[in-house]
């Protein structure tokens, strides 16, 4: 597998050999999630979880079918998915009175949930989150985790006195993902606040968390959308303020994908090899491999990986002894290719001398220490930050600054440039012929289109 050469072909094999996922289902789109991937979103998930928790979110979970006219009632809302909306409208033989539609994502229902649950100001801000699978009819080229008809996220919700609380919470939850995304699973990003016109429909403001694939292209991996009051509106969204006059509330919604967390963890991490998973997130944090050469070694080594195993178990770490009947340098090949962060070996002469040997998978240090010596937490320390180092300087090299259009043809696909744009939408139209408009950047510059003043933009050909 040589991931420079064909990202698509390496990742795509990848996801297979590593037991992350099976793209075979039946039905496009919509994939098995299988234990080594699985494993990863779960941790990926109790992370944000816990951390949405002690923000004051409350746990919710509600159906995944919303009727036709509840969804419907925020009408740029519903316009933004309604070539995408998956429709139920038979129970059996019988055609149901109203359509339902398999959940797109959630503001309608909550909303319309909301309206009952909030009386007064005292109530406010009130904040939800759910951990569940969204359902879109993706007409374009699916990819496993990148672009699906089913996937796996996060979202959550809430509701507020005024636009200054709404933005206050909006830069709370930036910090929660940023700790998701770049401390745990240590992916560079920049956030960008999306032109007018690719906005989440209903939104008066969306900010997107992209990164850098290695192939060129952004790939979004979390929204924070200010809703203003314009789902409050539709859905009589409502509070008693202190003068016990009705105010229509401000909302907010959000949230990550797991998918696309664990494709851009596969793929910006990952080497020819396999994958190289961030520590927190591994199945398998460490792998013990017992070498035995003579069969008279081997009820004595296999006891001494038990030891280690059962040493490192205590201390919280998930361990495994590879104890098959495989040869060591099988057994090397198998948990690099899963990404295991740290390998073990013990043989005769380490038996012997109490010692062990350890390999770190993100640079494939080799050494020999003593048992006593060993230090798994700051190993793991320096292999976390060794790799967020390492993605952070490809994340800085993929920004390039554009001066016309031919360049921008020219590096479309190589990363995110920075262009220069007069605000008019048709010279904005002239640049999305080879690069989507990612953000407005600030900052005095010539349109690459037209020559008038303008403003610097971020740019990139996006999954």
């Amino acid at each position: 597998m040589i991931k420079e050469e064909d990202l698509s072909g390496w990742y795509h094999e990848l996801l297979e050999k590593a037991d992350v996922v099976d793209s075979r289902y039946p039905v496009k789109g919509m994939l098995i999630y299988k234990g080594w991937g699985l494993s990863m979103i779960k941790r990926m998930q109790q992370y944000l979880e816990d951390m949405l928790d002690l923000n004051g979110h409350q746990p919710v979970l509600f159906p995944v079918l919303i009727p036709e006219d509840i969804l419907g009632k925020e009408t740029k809302h519903i316009a933004g998915f309604e070539e995408e909306v998956f429709w139920v409208t038979h129970a059996g033989g019988n055609e149901l009175e109203r359509k339902l539609s398999l959940r797109p994502t959630s503001e309608t229902p909550i909303y319309e949930m909301f309206k009952l649950w909030i009386r007064s100001h005292s109530d406010l801000p009130f904040k939800v989150h759910q951990s569940c699978a969204v359902y879109r009819y993706e007409t374009k080229h699916t990819r496993p985790l990148i672009r699906g008809r089913e996937f796996l996220w996060n979202e959550g919700h809430s509701a507020h006195v005024d636009d200054d609380d709404v933005k206050s919470h909006m830069e709370k939850i930036k910090e929660i993902y940023l700790r998701l995304v770049n401390e745990l699973l240590c992916i560079p990003f920049v956030v960008n606040n999306r032109p007018e016109w690719d906005r989440f429909p209903g939104a008066a403001e969306t900010c997107a968390f992209d990164t850098i694939m290695p192939d060129g292209r952004t790939l979004q991996v979390a929204t924070v959308h200010n809703l203003g009051q314009n789902f409050s509106r539709a859905f009589g969204l409502t509070f008693e303020n202190e003068e016990g006059e009705h105010e229509l509330a401000y909302t907010a919604s959000y949230g990550p994908s797991f998918g696309r967390l664990l494709a851009s963890v596969i793929c910006i991490h990952g080497d020819d090899v396999g994958l190289i998973l961030p520590p927190k997130i591994a199945p398998v944090q460490v792998v013990v491999i017992p070498i035995v050469f003579k069969e008279s070694h081997r009820e004595g080594i296999l006891s001494y990986a038990r030891d280690i195993e059962k040493k490192m178990r205590d201390n919280g770490f998930r361990v495994k002894v590879d104890d098959s009947d495989e040869r060591p340098g099988a057994k090397y090949f198998y948990w690099e290719m899963k990404g295991v962060p740290l390998r073990v070996e013990v043989g005769p002469r380490d038996l012997k001398q109490g010692n062990i040997t350890v390999v770190r998978r993100d640079t494939g240090e080799k050494k020999q220490i003593a048992l006593d010596e060993l230090d798994v937490e700051s190993m793991f320390e320096e292999i976390t930050l060794s790799i967020r180092e390492r993605a952070e300087k490809r994340f800085r090299d993929g920004f390039h600054t554009i001066g016309n259009l031919d360049e921008i043809k020219e590096h479309a696909g190589n990363g995110i440039v920075r262009v220069g744009w007069c605000g008019n939408k048709d010279c904005a139209n002239s640049i999305e012929e080879y690069v989507d408009i990612l953000s407005v950047n600030g900052g005095k510059r010539l349109c690459v289109v037209c020559g008038s003043e303008g403003v610097e933009v971020l740019a990139a050909k996006t999954y």
